[in-house]
């Protein structure tokens, strides 16, 4: 079996798509059969320096888009999903094609399968974010391209309930993979007290990572903080802290003003009960997760929640919203509340913050549930369906 991978977003590790074709393509190498081969598919001009490769793993550099020939611009990306990522295909002799985010190109290489992951589906779920009249009309081409695949993964049930719904395709041609979690190490108290330090944090935080778009629900994060913040700090204690990590956005489109709220709500700046942190390395989000007191996680919907679910593998104790597919990904190792209940989020993080049993119950079961979630699994499951 040669397998053929649209490489897009292989040079785009902090993206979800972009996570999911780098681990997908290591673990496949080291679960699959000896006929099986891959090649994976760059578009014109995109770096291939750090492709893992072997006798059976290689890469094809698709030839240049006739009039562009680069990857400059959304009619580029395009250009490529509807015929470069075909035509590639086809030069490498491949028997399957996977697309490893929503897309895919229109008309399919004779004998050749496709398969298409979806992620989320976001654009098309959620009021809003379905962006101006050229991307609503991508939208639809996407659309109309991925139900002519022979099969659709999706990474959890309430991602694969809202490809059936919005795509309108037999259920028979969608299956539930998800994904998978790094190991992490159990870190030595002393490595959790330098990166508290480095970030100028104090012994007790919690933690939120996981972007600012409207459904990540950080204005209400702020709010339901504020709300719990006296009933937090004990005799004795360092005053509670509200880590957040990442770059924040300029308010617009999508993006809520959430630099605004914090200042209206009084909070923001170096010694306030909140702190911005900016982005955060890829090596020191678990070290800040491990050394949090909670994870907070209010998002109103995921397709599949990997930030709460990095948290658990640490053993940070997890209060996080049901939205979405959290409920399946965190299950009963973490606080669940509905989603954008401000109260019940207030009321849950006061409620873990002063129970040290509940935390270290949440801990144990947090790290069992994120056991379940490997690449391995993910892999040999995916392997699986590329043969049916």
């Amino acid at each position: 079996m040669h397998v053929a991978f649209n490489g897009y977003f292989w040079d785009q590790p902090r993206t979800g798509s972009g996570q999911y074709l780098r681990h997908l393509w290591s673990a496949l190498e080291m679960v699959a059969p000896p006929s099986y081969r891959s090649t994976l598919l760059l578009p014109p001009g995109l770096s291939a320096h750090d492709v893992p490769t072997s006798e059976r793993m290689a890469v094809a550099e698709g030839a240049p888009i006739p009039l562009l020939g680069g990857r400059v611009s959304n009619l580029d990306k395009f250009l490529w999903e509807m015929s470069g990522v075909a035509r590639a295909t086809r030069g490498v002799k491949a028997d399957l094609l996977h697309v490893p985010y929503l897309s895919a190109p229109l008309p399919v290489p004779q004998k050749v399968k496709t398969v298409v992951t979806a992620h989320d589906m976001i654009p098309w779920v959620l009021p809003g974010y379905s962006g101006h009249a050229a991307v609503r009309l991508y939208l639809r081409m996407s659309a109309a391209c991925v139900r002519c695949a022979d099969l659709i993964m999706a990474d959890s049930e309430a991602s694969r309930r809202d490809v059936i719904k919005v795509l309108r395709v037999p259920a028979h041609k969608v299956h539930t993979v998800y994904l998978g979690m790094e190991e992490h190490p159990h870190y030595t108290p002393a490595q959790l007290a330098e990166v508290r330090t480095r970030h100028n944090l104090p012994e007790d935080y919690a933690f939120y990572l996981g972007g600012f778009d409207r459904r990540k629900n950080v204005p209400l994060l702020l709010r339901a903080w504020r709300a719990a913040l006296s009933r937090l700090e004990g005799p004795g204690e360092h005053p509670p802290v509200l880590a957040i990590g990442g770059g924040v956005p300029g308010p617009g489109g999508v993006f809520p003003d959430v630099l605004g709220e914090a200042a209206r709500l009084g909070l923001g700046g170096e010694d306030s009960p909140v702190r911005f942190l900016g982005r955060v390395s890829e090596e020191d989000k678990p070290l800040l997760m491990a050394a949090a007191r909670l994870f907070v996680y209010p998002s109103a919907y995921e397709g599949f929640g990997l930030d709460p679910l990095e948290a658990m593998s640490v053993g940070c104790p997890v209060v996080s919203s049901s939205g979405g597919s959290l409920r399946e990904v965190v299950g009963d190792a973490g606080l669940l509340v509905p989603p954008n209940d401000e109260g019940a989020l207030a009321e849950a993080i006061a409620c873990a913050w002063h129970n040290p049993d509940l935390r270290a119950n949440l801990s144990q079961k947090g790290r069992r549930q994120a056991a379940n979630f490997t690449w391995q699994k993910t892999a040999e499951q995916t392997l699986a369906l590329y043969q049916k």
